[in-house]
């Protein structure tokens, strides 16, 4: 190649590695922050979350007190694991609507995932007057006790749900356990059965199975007979 080619040709490979590269930038081709919210959840819905995060920012910049992409932003950081930032997020959201009950789940969630139970039933408790007689936020608070080892209060709060929605199987199942660390055996006797039960008229054997299982487990601890078993599960109850 003569001299002056390849002088060219390097020129231009120079002036290729100087160009900055915008390939990685998610374009905006909207200035409405709720349209720029919906392209966020579509990069979520992929797994692109770090171009979700961009964009959500980009409409924080139109507007600095737009609630929603606060919460958007904490469910994408939350499902990319990153806790600390989803944390931070849905914080901002609580700082200007402390009764946004989204956001105050959403909080909830992430201290669950990062097994502070303690944090997140105080969230959820929060947000139970917030939309009352919810059977999802009643089991969460139940679950929470159930893993902070409060078995009294999931006890109670497994009790609401089914106060509310009587066929609610795994409140059922996970009452259960609960009765088991009472060792209220009567009532840990009564949910194995109505789990069966339930088990039966859903078509559900897998609950069947967890409740046999269950049951077992229950009569090897109290050491009963089949029989005596039996005789626990029907009227007259001892």
């Amino acid at each position: 190649m003569p001299l002056n080619l390849k002088t060219i040709f390097l020129c231009l490979l120079l002036a290729g590695c100087g160009e900055t590269d915008d390939s990685t930038k998610t374009p905006i081709e909207s200035s409405d922050p709720n349209t720029m919210i919906q392209m966020a959840i579509d990069k979520q819905r992929i797994g692109a979350y770090d171009e979700a995060i961009d964009i959500l920012r980009q409409a924080l910049e139109l507007d600095t007190q737009f609630v929603p992409a606060y919460i958007r932003m904490g469910l994408v950081y939350d499902e990319a694991d990153q806790r600390q930032e989803a944390i931070e997020s849905f914080n901002k959201v609580l700082a200007m609507e402390p009764k946004n009950l989204q956001a105050r789940v959403g909080l909830g969630n992430v201290y669950s995932k990062m097994t502070r139970n303690d944090l997140a039933v105080a969230e959820f408790l929060k947000a139970e007057p917030l939309q009352p007689n919810d059977t999802e936020i009643l089991f969460k608070i139940a679950l929470e006790y159930w893993y902070h080892q409060k078995n009294q209060e999931a006890a109670e709060y497994y009790q609401k749900v089914l106060a509310i929605n009587p066929n609610h199987m795994q409140a059922h199942l996970n009452l259960i356990s609960v009765y088991e660390e009472l060792k209220d055996w009567k009532n840990a006797i009564k949910e194995i059965e109505i789990s069966k039960r339930l088990g039966k008229e859903k078509n559900d054997d897998q609950a069947i199975a967890i409740a046999e299982r269950k049951k077992a487990f229950i009569k090897g601890r109290m050491n009963l007979t089949d029989e005596d078993y039996l005789r626990k599960t029907q009227p007259p109850f001892e």
